[in-house]
């Protein structure tokens, strides 16, 4: 059974997201939705940095490097919002044949450490989407928060297809 991810959307639908997303659970690093907006392509959620996450807990913590949410969690966290975008703005469902993949990072610039513990405000937006009836393409920008300082910011972009290998 899915986990229950708290926010405004349809709790169904949210489940049916989970139970067929392209990642099992684990790797889906999204703790709670705060803000879906479709009309302005935006969503706001929250990254638990308590939670498990599978490079964090392979660090080698000392004085000099503590313990932090790894880069690669991060990003993995952008295809998890990327992912919402898709599903909920765009109907790319995984249960009726769509798949994607992040294809092009133009940008990803890394703050600050994101630290175990206080919690990670990740906001996305869509700034340039190409809509066909087999393929999506979305551009999105990200800011990563953490105690209101900006940890990580991306410019990202990631295809989805319907019916076809990726």
């Amino acid at each position: 059974m899915a986990r229950i991810i708290p926010g405004p959307h349809d709790a169904t639908e949210m489940a049916a997201f989970l139970e067929s997303f392209l990642y099992r659970e684990e790797a889906f690093l999204i703790d709670e939705i705060h803000r879906m907006d479709a009309e302005t392509k935006t969503i706001e959620a929250v990254l638990d940095t308590n939670r498990p996450l599978p490079f964090a807990a392979a660090q080698r913590v000392d004085s000099l490097h503590p313990a932090h949410v790894s880069a690669a969690e991060m990003l993995m966290a952008t295809g998890s919002l990327g992912c919402l975008h898709a599903w909920f703005f765009h109907g790319c469902r995984w249960d009726q044949g769509w798949a994607g993949f992040g294809n092009r990072i133009h940008r990803a610039d890394f703050k600050r450490l994101a630290t175990l513990g206080p919690p990670l405000i990740l906001q996305s937006r869509e700034t340039r989407t190409r809509i066909g009836p087999s393929r999506v393409v979305i551009r999105y920008a990200f800011d990563f928060r953490q105690e209101d300082e900006l940890v990580y910011q991306g410019d990202q972009t990631a295809m989805f297809f319907k019916g076809k290998a990726i």
